[in-house]
C-alpha cells in the first residue's frame, strides 16, 4: 500500500515530523488572513488600548504600594517581637544568675551544718484554729 516500511523507527519519525510540518504550515495559512484584518486597527482600538495600558501600570503601582507597607508592617512586628524575646533573654538570664546563687548559698549552709539538724519544710500546729 504505502511505497515504504512502517515498521522501521526511521521511517515513524520521518512520518510524524512532516505531520507536524504539515499541521503548521495549514496553520499558518488559514489564521494569516485572520490576523491581517484585525491588524488594521481604527484610532479608537490605539487610545483604548493605551487607557489599558495605563489603567494596568496605575494598578501595578498600586500593588506596589500596598507590598511596601505591608513589609513595613511585618517589618515592625518583628523588630517588636525580637525585642521582646530579647528582653526575656535578659531576664532569663538574671534568674538563672539568681538561681545560681541560691543554690550556691544553699549547698553552703548544708555543708555547714550537720545531717540531722534540718529544718522542717512545713509547721504543723498541734490546736486546730476552729476549736479556739
Amino acid at each position: 500500500m504505502f511505497p515504504f516500511e512502517i515498521n522501521d523507527n526511521h521511517s515513524l519519525i520521518v512520518l510524524g515530523l512532516s505531520i507536524v510540518a504539515l499541521v503548521l504550515i495549514l496553520r499558518r495559512t488559514l489564521l494569516r488572513p485572520r490576523f491581517a484584518k484585525s491588524n488594521r486597527s481604527s484610532p479608537e482600538i490605539v487610545e483604548k488600548d493605551d487607557s489599558i495600558e495605563l489603567s494596568t501600570a496605575a494598578v501595578v503601582e498600586k500593588l506596589e504600594v500596598r507590598l511596601y507597607d505591608f513589609a513595613r508592617e511585618v517589618e515592625g512586628r518583628l523588630q517588636t517581637k525580637i525585642a521582646v524575646l530579647d528582653r526575656l533573654i535578659v531576664d532569663a538570664d538574671r534568674e538563672i544568675i539568681r538561681l545560681e546563687q541560691v543554690l550556691a548559698e544553699t549547698r553552703r549552709s548544708g555543708a555547714a551544718s550537720p545531717p540531722g539538724s534540718r529544718q522542717p519544710d512545713a509547721v504543723v500546729s498541734p490546736t486546730h484554729p476552729d476549736a479556739a
